[in-house]
């Protein structure tokens, strides 16, 4: 039996938080946790749901997994509105699109016990922290930042952050940046011209080895990007265009065009779960159920959900 929990916009208060998906015998039924404003993410640890949730103020509240759904377990004010995370050496590192900080969460006060603001100095907005991860040596922790452009890395100790360095990128707003295992590189997709950087790690610091060009229209911007569980397929969406990038990556990091499918309207997310790619396609107010058992996408289901935006990290 295979859960999966998508926030989702809505359009009213009653239609907005996450929507619990779980599939048996290739059927699916929902259950829903309501939130009471905007919520982008959420991330499941220990047993323990965390969803950040901007209203007049910015909260996170805390949900206890019990069974197959979740109770609420308590609500708190904190300091930004957070829209993406990671869990580190058991801390909580949130990233905060909407104000350019990351933070480590203290799950014990259900306080903020460390901010770091982006700044560069060329740049007169502030940053948008729109992604975080941890490099395979588990040394450090990163944050992507879509508006300055830039990569932070950071040691994330005692609930402190410790800037290490950045890597800086042109004006393409970078994205997100996941990991494949199997070819160990990272894959840093980028919204304004639609590039998959192909990113080589070691000892503190990136590395650009490849660079993968998908179509550059004025009408089409990247959203989405994901690396399935065994490192061996990516795929990205562009939003507009309305199609999904299908890829074989290679055991040198390079990625191999396998097929281009259109999907719905707006792919926000995608998510690989063993041999299926949930899409959710946000104007369309479904998610779609490809099979990924080869070299091609076949949709399978539609799984009606209202405004639905980015799946947890469960």
């Amino acid at each position: 039996m295979e859960r999966i929990l998508c926030t989702a916009y809505g359009d009213s208060d009653a239609d907005r938080g996450i929507t619990i998906i779980t599939e048996k015998d290739s059927s699916y039924s929902l259950d829903y946790i309501k939130v009471p404003g905007k919520c982008n993410f959420c991330i499941e640890y220990k047993d323990v749901l965390y969803v950040p949730v901007q209203t007049e103020k910015n909260l996170i509240m805390e949900f206890k997994k019990k069974e197959d759904t979740y109770v609420l377990d308590g609500t708190y004010e904190v300091k930004h509105f957070y829209s993406h995370g990671t869990i580190y050496h058991d801390q909580l590192i949130l990233a905060s699109f909407s104000d350019g900080v990351d933070a480590v969460y203290d799950r014990n006060t259900h306080k903020e016990s460390d901010v770091s603001v982006h700044n560069r100095k060329i740049y007169k907005c502030h940053g948008r922290s729109h992604y975080a991860g941890i490099t395979p040596d588990e040394k450090y922790v990163f944050t992507v930042d879509n508006g300055f452009q830039q990569i932070y890395l950071y040691k994330a100790e005692n609930g402190k952050l410790q800037m290490i360095s950045t890597k800086d990128f042109p004006d393409e707003n970078i994205r997100l940046m996941p990991y494949s295992a199997y070819s160990e590189r990272f894959y840093l997709n980028t919204e304004r011209t639609n590039r998959i950087y192909v990113l080589d790690y070691a000892n503190g610091t990136f590395h650009i080895q490849d660079v993968e060009n998908m179509d550059n229209k004025d009408s089409c911007f990247s959203g989405a990007n994901s690396i399935s569980e065994d490192g061996k397929r990516l795929c990205a969406s562009l939003r507009g265009e309305d199609t999904l990038y299908y890829y074989r990556i290679q055991k040198d990091g390079s990625l191999q065009l396998l097929t281009k499918k259109q999907c719905g309207s707006m792919p926000r997310d995608v998510l690989f779960r063993k041999n299926r790619l949930y899409v959710a396609c946000t104007d369309q107010n479904v998610i779609e159920v490809y099979k990924t058992d080869n070299d091609q996408l076949e949709k399978i289901s539609e799984i009606p959900v209202n405004k639905p935006v980015t799946f947890a990290c469960i």
